[in-house]
């Protein structure tokens, strides 16, 4: 019987060597038993060659075994091994204790001879530390403060959270692509708001995504705060003014219904102050409406709001009063009024007078 060249043992030989050293000589492989990951708890993010969250902890895996994997052979991570697949395929099994990942790999170092299978252990520990974006966060750190203005009036409460509502969506949709996008602190003043934030890229967006949704001009101003400790470059905080020109209250006249005039997202909101019922127009088709005069757009001062009393009630009708000017009566029919109200003789009412005709409306804490 013929022995191994290499340790002299009989038995069956491969390429001339027995099993032990056939595998010895032609693959390679080596995995340390512990591998140390920086790990950010704050936001869920780990560290490699630059920060990333961690959402898919298989991939964190296959990323990190197969940069700590040393062979001479090509590695592939797979599901099930496959008999047409040439790479070496390794299949992983793995559990969670605390912040360390037990990690079994199942190698096959030859696609066609599973006899050669064998088994590796080793751990991935998430160490404990603070990525730098969220020790800036939690800092107080911020590059650029954008200030939201009106255009010589001071922004009314409603438009005030309209804004800020804006702002926070596309801060949620940039933080994706740019770490720093986030808003470290929000400050409301008299004459407007000023949003301190982690990326001045960021706040030039927002700036400009607000001029598109009510127009205006922006500004920016540069002041020196010091050196770069690191780099010795001179460090520069940007003010962003965006002076935004339509924040007044406006009011929308639409198919003889009176709407509170809105912008949500690309779309407008039309609430009715009549009934509160809500309804959503795509800006393309808003501009299309308001260029056929579908649409009549009135700005809150010139919106005429009257007092009135319910003088008499029929099946078919009110009588009503004003309650100033001529004490004018006036009957309004009941298919009229859409107000989810129930009305009685003697009830007060407001209404808004839109091309001579007189619109009962519910929602007086709108007005």
């Amino acid at each position: 019987m013929k022995s191994c060249f290499i340790c002299g043992k009989e038995g069956i030989l491969i390429e001339g060597r027995c099993r032990e050293c056939h595998i010895r000589e032609a693959f390679r492989f080596s995995i340390p038993g512990r591998i140390k990951v920086p790990y950010c708890k704050s936001c869920n993010s780990y560290y490699t060659n630059r920060w990333k969250s961690l959402n898919d902890k298989l991939s964190f895996l296959n990323e990190i075994l197969m940069s700590n994997i040393s062979s001479n052979h090509e590695i592939i991570i797979v599901s099930e091994f496959s008999k047409k697949e040439k790479k070496t395929q390794i299949k992983l099994d793995f559990t969670e204790e605390g912040n360390v990942f037990k990690v079994k790999l199942e190698i096959r170092p030859f696609p066609d001879d599973p006899s050669f299978d064998m088994g590796v252990y080793t751990e991935i520990l998430l160490s404990g530390e603070q990525c730098q974006i969220c020790s800036r966060f939690y800092g107080g750190y911020y590059e650029a403060i954008l200030q939201v203005r009106g255009e010589g009036k001071k922004i009314e409460s409603n438009k005030t959270n309209l804004i800020l509502e804006i702002i926070d969506d596309l801060s949620d949709r940039f933080i994706s692509k740019d770490r720093m996008a986030f808003i470290a602190k929000i400050e409301e003043k008299k004459e407007g708001i000023d949003i301190y934030m982690g990326s001045l890229s960021a706040a030039r967006k927002i700036a400009n995504e607000l001029l598109k949704k009510f127009g205006g001009e922006i500004g920016e101003s540069h002041k020196l705060m010091g050196l770069d400790r690191d780099s010795g470059k001179k460090i520069y905080r940007t003010t962003i003014t965006a002076r935004l020109k339509d924040l007044t209250q406006r009011y929308a006249y639409y198919r003889e219904h009176l709407y509170l005039l809105d912008i949500s997202g690309d779309n407008f909101k039309l609430t009715s102050i009549e009934d509160g019922d809500i309804l959503s127009i795509k800006g393309k088709e808003f501009e299309k409406e308001l260029k056929k005069e579908a649409i009549r757009v009135i700005n809150k001062d010139l919106l005429e709001i009257i007092d009135l009393v319910v003088t008499e009630v029929t099946p078919e009708r009110y009588q009503m009063m004003k309650m100033s000017g001529d004490y004018e009566q006036f009957y309004i029919l009941r298919e009229q009024v859409h107000i989810k109200k129930i009305l009685n003789a003697g009830d007060n009412a407001k209404a808004a007078i839109v091309d001579n005709r007189i619109i009962i409306i519910e929602q007086e804490s709108i007005i």
